[in-house]
């Protein structure tokens, strides 16, 4: 007959436990639900070039190549892409971002990458060299500095391999600027 208070106690306490545990793993599920995922453009969006200015030349290429990747590759509004070239924009050298106007430059590059889709062409791959690739060098007294990089484009099913030559120059600030690219030269072709 003792038996049955303890027991009667042990069984509440169990059961306000096991309630206790249910309400808690409720809530918490309820808790850990998963944000909305920003798009690989939002992501190139966040970044803010004022405060976090990528500090390295190969780090300017980097950031500069997810653009690139967006444009070809992801799909974006409008307004996401004129802000995507505007980041692009920050990137450059203020030689090369004077040398066409905004509106045409965004224009241009509507035409380009509408050129692109219509081909059926993406961005599939960037190779950048590594930081020891860095070829640095002083011009007309100013720090430049090249670097290398291959994007493989598939149209549909065949792939195309384009090599580039980047060459960024120091701003006053202290910070790399895209001066401009052109295609490498392939040396087993001479």
């Amino acid at each position: 007959m003792r038996r049955g208070p303890k027991t009667a106690a042990v069984l509440a306490v169990m059961l306000i436990t096991v309630f206790a545990l249910y309400y808690y793993l409720v809530n918490k599920v309820e808790r850990q639900t998963p944000e909305k995922e920003t798009t690989a453009v939002q992501d190139v969006l966040l970044k803010n070039l004022e405060t976090d200015y990528p500090p390295t030349v190969r780090e300017v290429i980097k950031y500069y190549n997810e653009i690139m990747s967006c444009y070809y590759s992801e799909d974006y509004t409008e307004e996401e892409l004129e802000k995507l070239a505007e980041k692009a924009i920050e990137l450059y050298d203020a030689e090369l971002a004077n040398y066409q106007e905004k509106d045409l430059y965004i224009e241009n590059l509507k035409a380009e990458i509408a050129g692109f889709a219509a081909a059926d062409t993406v961005l599939s791959h960037v190779a950048l060299s590594s930081s020891t690739a860095v070829d640095y060098y002083t011009y007309n007294g100013r720090e430049c500095a090249q670097i290398r990089c291959i994007y493989t484009m598939r149209q549909k099913t065949s792939l195309m391999t384009i090599k580039e030559v980047y060459v960024l120059r120091k701003d006053d600030s202290g910070r790399w600027k895209i001066l401009g690219w052109t295609p490498e030269e392939d040396e087993t072709a001479q």
